[in-house]
């Protein structure tokens, strides 16, 4: 917790916040690609791997100033937390999903609901709101900045409460879930190691860990190189076969869409995945496609992206993240119990020294934080019922989803087949529903659209790193709160200055179209317009999702050794293996051959590789796209 620590800690924490915007825009010019979307930040392994540079020469000509383990994990953390509130999926989506729902274009669709937004929540003036599309102009206007400072500072509240009840679930949960369950947390092997060696070393260094890294970059650099000069070979990574699908007869192109993705980096990372959940996420993952055939040829399914009909996948996966919660908490009951009866209670505070605060300001924070919440979205306009359903639903999602993240760590994880939005409406229907809730609860689809910043899970895995590395949890804890706060208030100002001054119509990804502003539109218009009660056929495929994972995690119980695990059927059927699927395959394959033949030792002798192959398929691209940027060129 040094100064110098914190000092780039936050100024990374701005900085790979704001590009991580940026790549969404490329205005006429070239950028650094910092996506967002997989379980480590490109722009955080990117300021690991500078930051493992710089310590090279360090050590050798300056070793008394040479960065320490502790400080790497703390510039680790801080950087990472903030980053991921300002992802792709989470605050860059939030001011354009509510500017979208005012603009003139919307007028006639969104026009009726329009009086249920309040001003405090986003400005309403077409003066403010078109310029957004329109760019070329400006937000540091006395008008402007006046009209966006309330829904700026009732948001950053609204996003400030969030950060810490997630913060508070995990203050909660991790001893019970790092130190008893000791969950392996595969997808931070490589920062990890780099920050416990402060920079290259351990398992992240070696000859075997440079031969990864090699391969990865001669892959990504034939690919970029190909990128301006055909001539060059290049190495397919990625391969939509949705084309060829959908030439197929019929019941075939049901196949479609699919994608086969097998990029270094999500190689490096499955590999560490445990091998019953590598083989049962693609297993289940193909029986679902085949089934979406079956469900074709009897009539019983469309055709399309996210098609309605048998086997309603996004029923089975409620019904499979449903369960996985409630044996998550039922695990978990008496040391929630425990800090929740603490947070009521005025015995002495507990926890202070190993812990990122004690049992009772956790339980405070997540009682406090929860009701926060629930009463912010009641005073915009949702109903205290939905508003609690919606708030159980997110909590439900993000605790599980953290535990996932800790105990898989998937290259990509993803929820796009499950939000609270479809899942309540299907259950209990819209009937006798005001449209004033449903509006407020169909725009509250910006934070929840897919999940893929692991916001909780960004921060479990900063305490843990934090904790390998020497670091008072204690003094650290409220760090990675604030880290949070700067995340998200760099997301929102970066947005509002770069919509005026390009237009969000002339962004390369613009946001609105991502966030599905759109679509959360057309949901209320048809709940509104065309209500309707519970869908009961949809209903019992929640109880068949939630019947096989149930059933599977006894199995696994009672039979050690069973190869079918019921993450892997989870992540199938909510979007996080859609699109590679072949890594896990692949490491499937290769981790069975090498523990068969030979055993334990030769597959951990290896595990320096995939983390080679991890480093390079996140720094190459980058290093190239700086390549790009000085050169002029960019695809």
């Amino acid at each position: 917790m040094t100064f110098r620590a914190m000092i780039l800690g936050f100024a990374g924490a701005v900085l790979i916040s704001l590009l991580q915007m940026v790549t969404k825009i490329r205005p006429n010019n070239v950028v650094l690609p910092f996506g967002s979307v997989t379980t480590i930040l490109p722009g955080i392994v990117f300021l690991l791997f500078l930051l493992a540079l710089i310590n090279v020469a360090l050590k050798r000509w300056r070793p008394q100033s040479a960065l320490r383990s502790g400080e790497m994990a703390v510039i680790y953390g801080i950087s990472t937390v903030a980053a991921s509130i300002a992802a792709q999926d989470e605050a860059q989506y939030l001011f354009p999903m509510y500017a979208y729902f005012f603009r003139a274009s919307q007028d006639e669709r969104a026009g009726p609901f329009r009086q249920f937004v309040p001003g405090w929540m986003i400005p309403q003036d077409p003066a403010v709101i078109e310029p957004l599309y329109s760019g070329h102009t400006t937000f540091w206007t006395v008008e402007r900045v006046t009209a966006w400072a309330i829904p700026f500072l009732c948001w950053m509240a609204w996003l400030t409460a969030l950060g810490a009840t997630l913060w508070a679930w995990n203050a909660i949960l991790r001893r019970r879930w790092v130190e008893h369950d000791k969950l392996s947390f595969p997808a931070i092997q490589l920062p990890l190691e780099m920050c416990k060696n402060a920079g290259f070393g351990g398992l992240a260094g070696g000859k075997l860990f440079w031969l990864g890294f090699a391969v990865a970059a001669l892959v990504e650099s034939l690919n970029a190189l190909n990128a301006i000069s055909p001539n060059i070979p290049s190495v397919g990574l990625d391969f939509s076969a949705t084309p060829l699908l959908d030439s197929l007869p019929s019941p075939w192109k049901a196949l479609s869409p699919m994608y086969l993705t097998w990029a270094t980096l999500h190689l490096g990372v499955c590999y560490l995945i445990p091998s019953d959940i590598l083989f049962s996420s693609w297993a289940f993952f193909l029986l679902r496609k085949a089934l979406e055939v079956f469900g074709y040829a009897q009539g019983w399914r469309e055709l399309g992206w996210d098609a309605r009909g048998f086997p309603y996948t996004r029923a089975q996966s409620a019904g499979a993240w449903a369960v996985l919660f409630f044996l998550l908490i039922w695990a978990e009951r008496k040391r929630l119990m425990s800090a929740l009866d603490a947070a009521l209670s005025r015995r002495p505070l507990t926890g202070l020294e190993d812990e990122a605060t004690s049992d009772r300001i956790a339980g405070r924070v997540l009682i406090i934080g929860t009701v926060f919440l629930i009463g912010w979205s009641v005073m915009s306009g949702m109903s205290l019922a939905i508003a609690i359903a919606f708030y159980a639903f997110f909590f439900l999602l993000n605790v599980t989803m953290t535990r996932i993240y800790a105990q898989v760590g998937p290259p990509i994880l993803e929820l796009y087949y499950l939000d609270p939005q479809q899942t309540f409406t299907t259950v209990f229907g819209t009937l006798g529903q005001s449209p004033g809730p449903l509006t407020q609860f169909s725009l509250m689809y910006w934070i929840n659209r897919d999940h893929r910043g692991q916001l909780m899970g960004h921060q479990l895995a900063s305490l843990k790193i934090a904790q390998e590395t020497g670091v008072s949890l204690r003094r650290f804890g409220p760090v990675l709160l604030f880290a949070f706060i700067v995340g998200a208030a760099t997301c929102l100002i970066t947005y509002l200055h770069w919509a005026y001054r390009v237009g969000e119509d002339n962004f390369v990804s613009g946001g609105w179209r991502e966030s599905g502003a759109p679509t959360a539109i057309g949901r209320i218009r048809e709940w509104v317009y065309a209500a309707k009660g519970p869908d009961w056929l949809q209903i019992s495929f929640i109880g068949v999702g939630a019947a096989v994972t149930y059933g599977l995690a006894r199995l696994a119980f009672v039979f050690p050794g069973f190869p079918l695990h019921p993450i892997g059927y989870a992540l199938s059927v909510c979007f996080a293996v859609e699109y590679n699927w072949p890594a896990f395959m692949m490491m499937w394959i290769i981790k069975t051959l090498l523990l068969r033949y030979g055993g334990l030792s030769l597959y951990l002798r290896f595990v320096p590789v995939a983390l080679g192959l991890t480093l390079g398929g996140f720094v190459v691209p980058i290093l190239w796209g700086l390549v790009a940027y000085l050169g002029a060129w960019y695809t």
